[in-house]
């Protein structure tokens, strides 16, 4: 079975944004529209900071793909991580969560980052 952001028929996947300086990012459900710019003037606001700057992270709403893209001094990276539960890093970077030390940079009308962590964890 091919994995990937969005099929066909479902054009919806979720979008990491930044609701501020001191918080971590949110995920949000976005559906894609016929006419999209992520790499170009689109990266100008929510995808990046500026045109042709991209910096976002994408997630499959079944959770099997991760795409991200950042922009460096002369250069932008893009990357796809299929089934992101196997990553040996990012388990490895939810089990530190759990500890609870970033609790405070979650939402505080969500649950503890150090639960969802532990969740997501336990799902895989």
């Amino acid at each position: 079975m091919v994995r990937r952001l969005f099929s066909e028929t479902d054009c919806r996947f979720l979008i990491a944004l930044h609701p501020g300086q001191d918080r971590l990012a949110r995920w949000h459900c976005v559906e894609l529209q016929s006419e999209w710019d992520i790499m170009g003037k689109g990266a100008d606001g929510l995808l990046g900071s500026a045109p042709y700057r991209p910096e976002f992270s994408m997630l499959s709403l079944d959770g099997n793909v991760l795409c991200f893209a950042t922009t460096w001094e002369h250069a932008i990276s893009t990357s796809v991580l299929k089934a992101p539960h196997r990553s040996q890093v990012l388990r490895e970077w939810a089990e530190d969560l759990t500890d609870g030390t970033m609790n405070d940079m979650g939402d505080p009308d969500e649950a503890p980052l150090s639960l969802a962590a532990r969740r997501w964890l336990d799902s895989h």
